[in-house]
């Protein structure tokens, strides 16, 4: 154990500062892996069927927030999209100059090469023009389909879901070779698996554009649901649902990719924007009065409802913690990439809200904090702070952030009125009275979280007109700021104090909403001197020893992402594990393995727990919302068969091993098409 993170007892209460509020939305209520003490932070086919016919709408199944897009071709006021969807042909296409004669003016529309698909025969690509650059389209030839972006003999991309219907047409299962139909196998096919998961997740799993656990009242038959819960930690699996679908669009060029990631930005600039607060974050959001069957409430003051935005009037979960913005920024910054030029009108969605976050985190400001002590009220204090974003609903009445203490039960303390990503703690508190000397509290989670923020950041408005001078704020900040709060090197010296203080899997999610900053982190990292130190003494000395036995597939494929040589055998281990994956529908099953061989000895002082130098398969785990941030030694758990999982993990682990490459297309030359 590191000293330095030893603390006297009664000052355990500050790491609650890891969240603006814990009142109980989320199922997240820990400070960062390996930070100690360990303390709750609240924290198509033609009618022939001779083959697929042009898509000409996504039926959107189970998706009750955004309409389903009519796809290429279509007319947009019909979906109430203001914006052209990426493969509508573009009012100007081919056009060779302007008319009325004269000179001709050269207008570059596009970046030459780049290209996507249409649909599953069909792609849109950039080429020189005698006026500038123009988008084309082309038909692929029989025989060929689509596959990012290229026409390729016996390939195709996925043009729809699995299980759509509309206008007479089903999306199935197609042959680009043969022109038949094929049945769907997600019992021993693992992309098949993918489709069937996205099937039952946007049928049932989706509440209002938002990923929830869905909960039935007819199991076995699950086809009736009365009720959708989690949807206080809907933020965050809905942005790891947004990175699972770019590294699907990135892994095939899939159309219905594409449209799906649209919609999911579309829905997340809603949920980063409905507070008003620059930089704040909403857990959920459903138009006003529409939230039946879920966990909102209106008479909760962390709860907020009939707030007016763009418009409309909604409801929100607030209560905002750290653990949220890892999903969405991680979704964010693979959507930014997958998406490409050709939806610059969805990039610039993300580029509002990621620039609008970091330089809310990059001001100084002077905020007054209310503290209350075991129920006492002390005089409020005023603060100098950085890397925080203020939450006004949820302010005391005089307009302070508020800090509740209970000494005799650290779970009952609370923050509200601000989330912050501070790697130094101490620089906050030593300013509170009494404390003063209390100058450094290092936060290893907090330390990756902000350094991968500034890096998205940085993606996201390089080489971007008007953006130039941003971009080079938030590198002089990220390598040079001298100021309070440090730069980069002070960060990743608290990184590299990253450990998790294993007691019987108890929040283990931690590790989770580490890794998925640390994926963008060190794949964004631009300076190679830092980026080693990152692979070398952050993920390889201080995670792998707590990561490398525990069969975790998303976990072992972004320690591929970060060194593929050194993690080849990893990457093969996750993708092993990962085929074990069950096919949906995700249901709470029983699991009782606490006198199977396979799973012996069991670990000292821990209830019914695999020894902690071992880890339970993957196809034997306890069924859960997001599995790799479950511990993987738990043997019992009795079930509820009433409720589901939406399969985020499966879809997101399945795809980052397909971008990868780790994993091959087990179903080649057939794609989802409509008939």
């Amino acid at each position: 154990m590191n000293s330095r993170y030893v603390y006297p007892a009664q000052l355990l209460f500050f790491l609650a500062l890891a969240a603006c509020g814990s009142s109980g939305t989320g199922n997240d209520a820990g400070p960062d892996a390996g930070d100690e003490p360990v303390v709750a932070d609240g924290d198509a086919g033609a009618a022939d069927d001779s083959g697929p016919v042009a898509d000409d709408g996504d039926a959107g199944g189970g998706d009750e927030y955004t309409d389903g897009d009519a796809g290429p071709g279509d007319d947009d006021s019909a979906d109430g999209d203001e914006q052209p969807d990426a493969g509508d042909q573009p009012a100007d296409a081919g056009d060779t100059g302007p008319d009325g004669g004269g000179d001709e003016v050269v207008e570059d529309q596009c970046p030459v090469g780049e290209s996507f698909c249409i649909d599953a025969t069909n792609r849109r690509y950039c080429t020189d023009t005698p006026a500038g650059t123009r988008w084309q389209d082309e038909a692929c030839p029989p025989g060929q389909g689509c596959l990012a972006g290229a026409c390729l003999a016996g390939s195709c991309a996925d043009e729809c879901n699995l299980g759509d219907s509309q206008g007479g047409q089903s999306c199935e299962l197609w042959d680009v070779g043969s022109g038949g139909w094929a049945a769907v196998d997600p019992a021993t096919s693992m992309h098949d698996r993918a489709r069937a998961y996205e099937m039952w997740l946007r049928r049932d799993g989706l509440y209002f554009g938002g990923v929830g656990n869905a909960i039935y009242s007819d199991p076995p038959s699950y086809t009736n649901v009365i009720m959708h819960g989690g949807m206080g930690d809907s933020a965050i699996w809905t942005g790891t649902y947004l990175a699972a679908e770019s590294l699907r669009l990135m892994a095939t060029g899939s159309a219905d990719a594409r449209r799906q990631v649209e919609r999911l930005v579309q829905t997340l600039h809603l949920w980063f924007n409905v507070s008003g607060d620059p930089g704040v974050l909403a857990r959920w959001v459903a138009p006003a009065g529409q939230s039946s069957g879920t966990e909102l409430d209106c008479s909760d003051p962390y709860h907020h409802c009939d707030i007016e935005y763009d418009g409309q009037r909604w409801d929100y979960l607030g209560d905002i913690s750290r653990d949220q913005y890892q999903g969405v920024m991680l979704g964010y910054a693979l959507a930014y990439q997958a998406l490409g030029e050709a939806s610059e009108e969805t990039r610039a969605l993300i580029r509002e809200d990621v620039v609008e976050l970091v330089e809310e985190l990059m001001r100084e400001r002077t905020v007054p904090l209310q503290i209350t002590w075991n129920g006492t009220d002390w005089p409020v204090q005023q603060v100098n702070a950085r890397f925080m974003v203020l939450c006004t609903r949820e302010m005391t009445p005089e307009g302070a952030v508020h800090i509740e203490l209970d000494t005799n039960d650290y779970n009952n303390s609370k923050v509200s009125g601000f989330q912050e990503f501070t790697p130094n703690l101490g620089d906050l508190v030593s300013q509170i009275s009494g404390f003063g000397w209390l100058t450094n509290i290092p936060r290893a989670g907090s330390a990756i979280m902000l350094s991968s923020f500034f890096r998205v950041a940085m993606l996201v408005t390089d080489g971007v007109p008007g953006y130039e001078s941003r971009h080079q704020q938030f590198r002089d900040y990220y390598y040079h700021h001298q100021g309070a709060g440090g730069n980069v090197d002070d960060w990743l010296q608290v990184a590299d104090g990253w450990f998790y203080n294993d007691q019987c899997g108890a929040k283990y999610y931690g590790n989770n909403i580490a890794m998925e900053p640390m994926f963008n982190w060190v794949r964004l990292e631009d300076d190679p001197t830092i980026r080693a130190r990152i692979v070398a003494d952050v993920l390889g000395a201080r995670m792998w020893p707590e990561h490398g036995h525990t069969k975790n597939s998303f976990f072992l494929f972004i320690y591929a992402t970060a060194d593929p040589q050194a993690y080849a055998q990893a990457a093969q281990i996750a993708a092993e594990q990962l085929a074990g994956f069950p096919p949906p529908p995700r249901i709470r099953v029983a699991r009782d393995w606490r006198n199977d061989p396979r799973y012996q000895p069991h670990e000292s002082g821990c209830t019914d727990q695999v020894d902690h130098s071992m880890a339970v398969d993957v196809a034997d785990r306890v069924v859960s919302d997001f599995i790799w941030q479950r511990n993987p030694w738990q043997l019992y758990d009795e079930g509820v068969p009433q409720l589901t999982f939406p399969g985020v993990d499966y879809l997101v682990a399945y795809w980052l091993g397909r971008w990868l490459g780790v994993i091959a297309d087990d179903t080649p030359g057939l794609c989802l098409a409509w008939r």
